[in-house]
């Protein structure tokens, strides 16, 4: 499973990253991951962030996702 997440270094994208390594921790899932901590290239169709990519998709962008939020993308 190929993970990005796109975030700005604000204290939302900082929230985010944090969540995101804990709920992989806490569900022993092994994925390839990406933080990208810079302003998104356009081509990956990212516009706000934070932004999470699963696979290819954009499963969220703009908002600051809840640990249960985030379980929800990889269960």
């Amino acid at each position: 499973m190929e993970v990005k997440l796109f975030i700005n270094p604000n204290i939302n994208g900082k929230i985010v990253e944090k969540r995101l390594m804990e709920v992989l921790g806490d569900i022993g899932l092994q994925v390839d991951l990406e933080v990208y901590h810079e302003d998104p290239p356009f081509t990956e169709g990212v516009f706000y962030t934070p932004t999470l990519i699963v696979d290819d998709r954009i499963v969220s962008s703009g908002k600051v996702l809840s640990k249960e939020e985030i379980i929800h993308f990889f269960l």
